[in-house]
């Protein structure tokens, strides 16, 4: 029989992130991780005084995930394309965490990574010349839409099919001739597919440009 590993801070959030991917954040608990661990509950207490701080740990383990490009460390890089890098890489990591940006708006706790990451975030919009309170709105905006996306995403079938097959499985559901508006469109799904960054980058670089244009930035 292999030699159990070590019980970590960095073990402990790895399998609580993977369960809250499997279960729900909401249905993550102590007993349960612990569990899934193999070891008692109050093992876990030596490590974290409560599942507010593994959740903060876990926040904070994700978030260093979302990257600004390169162009991050250059104060004349233009921030429309951070902010459009930063908001395709937080699009793919709330696709594969689903509960990620809920815990990241309502737990106040918060480790380094974490705050450093705000931090960089406001500080493109600062240096960029936004004033602070409009830097708070342009985030609170972009993240809005990046949310809203993932969330509607979401709600598509996850049988395996693809998007042409879900759009030619709805066809059938309604009469052509009742609902032409709506043939075209599920036909246009079924002939071209669907381009989940194209989509997404069509409705940021309208708000992007809408920022841009209201300020002369």
């Amino acid at each position: 029989m292999g030699k159990r590993p070590a019980l970590t801070r960095e073990l402990i959030i790895a399998k609580a992130i993977a369960m809250a991917d499997e279960i729900g954040i909401d249905e993550l608990s102590m007993r349960k991780l612990a569990s899934e661990l193999n070891i008692q509950a109050m093992s876990l207490y030596h490590h974290f005084r409560k599942k507010d701080d593994i959740i903060a740990g876990m926040a904070d383990e994700l978030v260093s995930e979302i990257t600004f490009g390169e162009q991050e460390e250059s104060v004349t890089s233009d921030w429309r394309e951070i902010m459009q890098y930063r908001a395709l890489s937080a699009k793919n990591l709330f696709l594969k965490h689903a509960w990620l940006p809920f815990v990241l708006d309502s737990q106040i706790q918060s480790g380094f990574k974490r705050l450093e990451y705000l931090n960089n975030y406001l500080g493109v919009l600062r240096k960029a010349g936004f004033p602070i309170d409009l830097a708070l709105r342009v985030t609170s905006l972009i993240d809005s839409y990046i949310y809203g996306f993932c969330r509607q995403l979401s709600h598509i079938s996850d049988d395996g099919k693809s998007r042409e097959e879900l759009a030619k499985d709805f066809a059938l559901v309604f009469d052509v001739k009742e609902f032409p508006f709506l043939s075209e469109a599920t036909t246009l799904m079924m002939e071209k597919g669907y381009d989940e960054d194209a989509d997404f980058l069509y409705g940021l670089n309208i708000i992007l440009s809408g920022i841009s244009n209201s300020l002369s930035l």
